[in-house]
């Protein structure tokens, strides 16, 4: 029995040892299999999965996209699905990494964008929304969103007015102006709640849905008259990611006109002189400087723009954010900090972004999340006028005004007008802002096709200005004895205002949606309630001559004659919307929205309107008879949607109610003594009621060559009704206008996006070109008309068009004069003639005045386009983007149009302006030159409204992503390196150092930018 025992148990342990070596054998003979997966743009594809062909051998990509997969043989089929995505069969060999490109599914069935309060497919879309992904926006290194956004999605026009740190952002349009008095801005959400777009750094956008026509806005109701821009933020996913996103820049304006030396201006000033009648001015002081020279003394020749524009122009931008999670918890974290410099003095911009948004699984039915958002900018202006008004006093002064002597003091300028001092010596203006934004909310799915939402956010912001005015030294040369004397104090006296500001808005949201699918019909409704509280309040206070510059407070200068003012101001909105979308196959689509609005800008009897939409699909290429022509045209859509929308937001919170101010024109002597008074200054008319936005819109979706071709086109009009405006009222009443329902407005137009993507080989490329038109009218204003300056509104023609005489050339003879209709007393040859139009009857009558005045065109962009192209091969990429307007009116009026304009000084002229009419030169490009006391040929008039079509080098950049054989022994996952340049080239045919981008730039203007980059993006 012993020996059985003992043989036994050796048995066993040789069948063990067998086994163990079998299992050794087999672990010998594995082989490694390994790849990376991409998509047809070169972007490596996260979290494919990657099995072996007939086993559950596999494995999911990291953040590059790559794999490794242990097999039994050395050579394998891999079998690769992702949502989104056609799946595919490669073969692959050990030792041999394979690289794997995914094509788009052609049929898109994973693809979801953002609409109102919710996500649909992209195939059963039936409205009109434009999708941005992120990395659209984060490739052009702008320190503004808005700027990114700019040539992005058809039909959206981005323009941009201003350079200045801090107030960079572009004014966004969709689908044109929306209305005359009731804002024409978007509403722009970031998740969900309401934000400026410039606000947000662009690294931490996932994708940006444009909501164009009523269909896709009219959930939004009245928040909704001029589109919707939801901007989805990213979020946590499983696993662990930190990214660094970095750029450092030097930027410098696109174009400034140039300006005569001092010695050519003083020349063609005393020709202007005589031309004016008036005897030459400079004939001793041009000789002096022709023997001497300037001296920076007694004679200058000042370069006012090497004088004003001394800061570095430098930014910069830092982003860190962490993406982390599991199962049940997934949170982001993102930090930015961007520091912007301008161009002058004391000119500068810092923010600071922090966002933390966290997802958190509480039971399988139950879910919550949290996101905090805490922003905080810094805006440093000069203490004496804007940087605007600085840089335009730069261009306007002559050369021979004196700015600044060898020895560093001030000159004069001209009547104490010196923008260098302003800049450099005048003190401060710092608005501090901070915003904290807290958003909760909690989803709950009952049971299958039930979804359960409550949220609350709530947007506190406040704002502190402190603005120091120090007086600074002006000097003046005594020549007698060679020294330099101080003139004066300026300004007469230092002073110190504190401002500050706040504001709060709460919203509450709660909703249900339910999803049904009954054989091959689809169902799905969603309804909510939301309610909205603004409010706002400023305390406003100001005191005149500090005990020190030292010592910027309030309570540091004199308290005699100081103010003090203040308010406050609120309004709430509620509302309930709905939605309901049926499909029958995904081929059929149906879309119905409402919204029931109430806004207490109203009177009770007007508070609420209801806001509805229809809309409606057809996937022609889903028919039997399509398949003949199926694998050339894959996909066809037909989408039409009618709707309305309202407006009511109002400069003014109160438009309904009469408003009373108080003063001391007010005060009244009652019972010995002087009593605050107040009056009664603003008329009401209780009975406005909502601004309407009647839209329609027909769209197809087209898709050619297995998607690689894909063509959306639409055609849409927009009816403004019962618009807004302040209607007159007689001087004798003694009120202000108040608001009527007045007036119809209507934009017309159509846009046109076409998209290719391909892939050959290693290379991959790309191409997206959007081309859009909207026609702007005024339909109705009661028989009235509104003209201001150089500015009409008028029934039939775009809302604040130009206005003025029609020029038909120059006067070349006083015969030509004699014999034309009567202009002014002092036409001369070399005037600008204009065309006798009308007399007070309609018909011409043989002289020139008011009643010539004509429609000259208007400032609208007309024929938009944009043209994105990309490609990448391995480790090299590169973008172009070109942008620009076919059709746009473009008025030139004051520093910019006249010679020697200022209505305080003697302005100087450019070298463009040289060019001007007289007898040796007839075919002049500008008028002969006069004294700026004749401004016949300043008026408003065709001859001042020139082109502002334009086409821009936007942005160009060239990446290079280092090979993972480099940056992997740091154990750090991807690393780019990347340089760009933004308005780099811009071809026009408007006045010769202006940009026709910014519109009547005679006024104050900040130049637009250029811009040049370097950035680096680190994926740990």
């Amino acid at each position: 029995m012993g020996k059985i025992k003992i043989s036994k148990h050796l048995g066993m342990w040789f069948v063990l040892l067998a086994a163990m070596l079998h299992c050794t054998t087999v672990s010998a003979q594995q082989h490694m299999i390994s790849g990376q997966v991409k998509d047809d743009q070169g972007t490596a594809l996260i979290g494919v999965s990657v099995q072996v062909k007939g086993t559950g051998n596999g494995a999911a990509t990291d953040a590059n996209g790559e794999f490794r997969i242990k097999a039994a043989t050395a050579s394998v089929t891999l079998a690769l699905s992702f949502v989104g995505y056609e799946s595919q069969e490669v073969q692959a060999s050990a030792g041999q990494p394979v690289l794997i490109v995914l094509q788009p599914s052609s049929k898109q069935i994973g693809e979801v964008v953002v609409v109102g309060y919710g996500t649909q497919k992209k195939v059963n879309l039936t409205g009109s929304v434009s999708v941005i992904e992120g990395k659209t926006m984060t490739s052009r290194s702008v320190a503004s969103a808005s700027l990114a956004l700019q040539g992005a999605a058809p039909g959206v026009t981005v323009r941009q007015q201003s350079g200045v740190p801090g107030g960079d952002g572009g004014s966004i349009r969709i689908r044109g102006v929306g209305s005359m008095n009731a804002g024409s801005n978007p509403l722009v959400l970031v998740d969900n709640v309401e934000m400026s777009l410039d606000a947000i750094d662009p690294n931490n956008i996932a994708s940006i849905s444009v909501l164009k026509d009523a269909a896709a806005a009219a959930i939004y109701g009245s928040r909704a008259a001029n589109g919707v821009v939801l901007i989805t933020t990213k979020r946590g996913a499983k696993g662990v990611n930190v990214n660094y996103n970095g750029y450092l820049a030097k930027q410098s304006p696109t174009d400034l006109p140039k300006k005569v030396n001092a010695l050519d201006h003083m020349k063609l000033w005393d020709v202007a002189q005589v031309n004016s009648g008036v005897p030459a001015a400079f004939t001793q002081q041009i000789a002096d400087y022709e023997r001497l020279g300037p001296d920076n003394f007694a004679r200058f020749n000042t370069d006012w723009q090497d004088l004003v524009l001394v800061n570095n122009g430098l930014m910069h931008n830092h982003n860190v954010n962490v993406s982390a999670g599991s199962d049940k918890i997934k949170i982001f974290g993102s930090g930015s900090y961007l520091d912007q410099n301008g161009l002058t003095a004391t000119t500068d911009y810092n923010r600071l972004d922090l966002r933390f948004n966290s997802d958190i699984e509480l039971t399988k039915k139950l879910s919550a999340s949290v996101d905090v958002v805490v922003n905080r900018s810094e805006r440093t202006w000069p203490g004496q006028g804007t940087p605007q008004s600085i840089i335009r006093a730069m261009i306007g002064l002559p050369a021979i005004s004196p700015g600044k002597f060898n020895t560093g003091e001030y000159g004069e300028g001209w009547s104490n007008l010196n923008p260098a001092a302003q800049a450099e010596a005048a003190g401060f203006n710092k608005l501090v802002s901070d915003s904290r934004i807290l958003t909760g909310s909690l989803t709950w799915k009952p049971f299958e096709g039930m979804e359960m939402l409550a949220s609350y956010s709530s947007n506190n912001w406040t704002g502190h200005t402190r603005a120091l005015q120090k007086q600074y030294g002006i000097y003046v040369p005594d020549l007698a004895n060679n020294k330099l004397d101080l003139a004066r104090m300026w300004p007469t006296q230092s002073s110190i205002a504190d401002n500050s500001s706040r504001g709060k808005r709460n919203v509450f949201r709660a909703q249900a949606t339910y999803t049904k699918e009954v054989g091959d019909h689809n169902f799905s409704v969603l309804g909510g309630f939301t309610t909205e509280l603004y409010n706002t309040s400023n305390v406003n206070a100001s005191r005149l001559n500090l005990l020190s510059p030292n010592f910027p407070y309030i309570d540091a200068a004199d308290p005699t004659g100081q103010t003090m003012s203040g308010g406050e101001t609120e309004y709430a909105m509620a509302s309930a919307y709905a939605r309901v979308n049926y499909n029958y196959k995904e081929k059929y689509l149906l879309e119905l929205n409402g919204r029931f609005d109430a806004s207490s800008r109203f009177r009770k009897d007007n508070w609420w309107k209801l806001f509805p939409s229809v809309s409606a699909g057809w996937k022609i290429s889903e028919e039997n008879f399509w398949k003949p022509i199926a694998r050339t045209v894959n996909t066809a859509k037909l989408r039409a949607s009618y709707g309305a929308l309202g407006n009511q937001d109002l400069s003014t919170y109160y438009p309904a109610f009469s408003t009373f101010n108080g003063g001391t024109a007010y005060d009244y002597y009652f019972n010995y003594g002087i009593s605050s008074g107040y009056a009664l200054t603003t008329a009401a008319n209780p009975n406005i009621r909502w601004e309407t936005s009647k839209i329609l819109d027909i769209g197809v979706d087209l898709a050619f060559m297995n998607n690689r071709l894909t063509v959306t086109g639409d055609y849409f009009r927009r009816n403004i009704i019962d618009m807004l405006q302040l209607d007159g009222v007689p001087n004798y009443v003694g009120l202000g206008a108040p608001y009527v329902n007045l007036g119809a407005m209507r934009n017309t137009g159509w846009e046109v996006g076409l998209g290719w993507k391909d892939r050959i080989g290693e290379f991959g490329y790309n191409a997206q070109l959007n081309l859009s038109d909207v026609r702007n009218e005024i339909t109705n204003l009661g028989g009235k008309e509104y003209i201001n300056g150089a500015i009409v509104t008028r029934e039939g023609y775009a809302f604040e068009s130009y206005f003025g005489y029609e020029a038909i050339g120059l006067f070349q003879s006083q015969d030509e004069i004699s014999k034309a209709p009567f202009h002014f007393a002092n036409t001369a040859p070399g005037d600008i003639r204009y065309r006798d139009v009308s007399g007070p009857d309609g018909i011409p009558d043989g002289k020139i005045d008011a009643n010539d005045r004509v429609v000259l065109g208007n400032s609208f962009p007309r024929y938009e386009y944009s043209l994105n192209l990309g490609g990448n091969y391995k480790g090299l990429d590169l973008g172009v983007f070109i942008q620009g307007v076919g059709k746009r009116n473009n008025y030139m009026s004051g520093t910019g149009a006249q010679p020697f304009y200022s209505a305080s000084f003697q302005g100087t002229i450019f070298e463009h302006q040289r060019d001007a009419w007289s007898p040796e030169n007839k075919d002049a490009a500008y008028p002969r030159l006069t004294a700026n006391n004749i401004a016949n040929n300043y008026v408003a008039s065709s001859f001042w409204v020139r082109s502002g079509a334009y086409t821009r080098l936007k942005n160009v950049v060239l990446g290079y992503t280092l090979p993972k054989s480099v940056v992997g022994r740091a154990k750090i996952q991807s690393v780019r390196v990347y340089v760009s340049g933004q308005n780099l080239v811009t071809w026009d045919k408007f006045f010769p150092g202006f940009d026709p981008e910014q519109t009547n730039t005679g006024g104050e203007f900040y130049p637009i930018m250029k811009t040049y980059t370097v950035g680096l993006n680190v994926n740990f």
